[in-house]
């Protein structure tokens, strides 16, 4: 029996390598699956680190980027792996956190909270290190970032005078993605997190594996007093004092993304009331986050629930679901 056992375990752990550095390189090698990827890195780490325990898991990750490390250096790519060690720490993180048993907003708190700390303990040595400000940092590899596109856009025979606008207005792009840093790396940071936990509660339950119960989301709702502060926000971006409307800008984006899920949670539900295919799902999500228009739509939707209570003219469904 034990032998049996053990060589399951060391089919897994074997898979658990090989299916994590294929993700990693997929995601390194291959352009279209770039960001795709590296937002998925976490899962393979997530799962495998969740089955094995802790050291195996540990030892899955490790390896993994290892492998990719190796990987690029015989290929002569000048990939960075640091992004790649942040992805899959976040699958560590995520383990940890689900163990836990929170609810949905502490599990995605937490995790958001670790992984971000992680960065900036990282952040801080690095510019210790060479000498530089952390910010110093972060506004040198923007710029690195908007000159890459702008070379890309070039290769990919984008029209010269749209490559000609982002050239000519670069540095106040630069200068309001700094303005925008905290919110932005806190709201991406935070839907990556939740893509992954979704992702892998299927992922979990379709193996058999036990995963925490966040109840039904379709019925997910932001406290009715949080509108206050977007109130708040909104009326201090009126005020002409420069930092002071940086600071309720951020604030404003990092509430609305907030309301964003709770205008997501009402389309489930009505998705969920209409028996809606899946596919058809996946397809109307995807249009959401493609088209900007659909996402203020989502974000009014989540707003506005507050007095209308969307919800409201189906309450029998939370049985049906359950």
């Amino acid at each position: 029996m034990n032998e049996g056992r053990s060589k399951i375990f060391d089919k897994n752990f074997s898979w658990g390598i090989a299916i994590s550095s294929l993700a990693f390189l997929s995601a390194a090698t291959i352009p279209l699956f770039g960001s795709i990827g590296l937002i998925l890195i976490p899962l393979p780490i997530l799962y495998y680190y969740s089955k094995l325990g802790r050291i195996q898991g540990l030892v899955v990750f490790i390896v993994s980027l290892v492998v990719l490390t190796i990987s690029l250096k015989i290929m002569g790519s000048e990939a960075n792996v640091l992004p790649f060690f942040l992805s899959g720490s976040l699958g560590l993180i995520l383990s940890e956190i689900l163990r836990k048993s929170y609810s949905i907003e502490k599990t995605v708190l937490h995790s958001v909270a670790a992984l971000l700390t992680l960065c900036s303990v990282l952040l801080i040595y690095y510019s210790m290190k060479i000498g530089k400000t952390p910010w110093g940092i972060i506004e040198f590899h923007i710029s690195e970032s908007i000159q890459e596109n702008i070379r890309l856009y070039t290769q990919l025979d984008v029209p010269s005078n749209q490559i000609d606008l982002v050239k000519d207005n670069a540095r106040e792009i630069i200068t309001t993605i700094i303005n925008l840093f905290p919110a932005l790396i806190l709201t991406s940071t935070s839907f990556i997190l939740w893509l992954n936990v979704l992702a892998g509660k299927l992922i979990f339950q379709r193996s058999g594996m036990w995963y925490p119960d966040f109840g039904d989301l379709a019925y997910w709702k932001v406290t009715d007093r949080m509108i206050w502060f977007v109130i708040i926000s909104a009326i201090l971006l009126l005020v002409p004092v420069g930092m002071l409307r940086i600071v309720a800008l951020n604030l404003l984006i990092i509430f609305l993304f907030i309301y964003m899920f709770q205008g997501l949670a009402i389309i489930n539900f009505f998705f969920k009331r209409k028996n809606v295919p899946k596919f058809i799902r996946i397809i109307c999500y995807f249009l959401i986050f493609a088209q900007q228009f659909l996402l203020l739509f989502v974000i009014g939707l989540g707003l506005f629930d507050i007095w209308v209570d969307f919800r409201k003219f189906n309450k029998k469904m939370r049985d049906n679901t359950a």
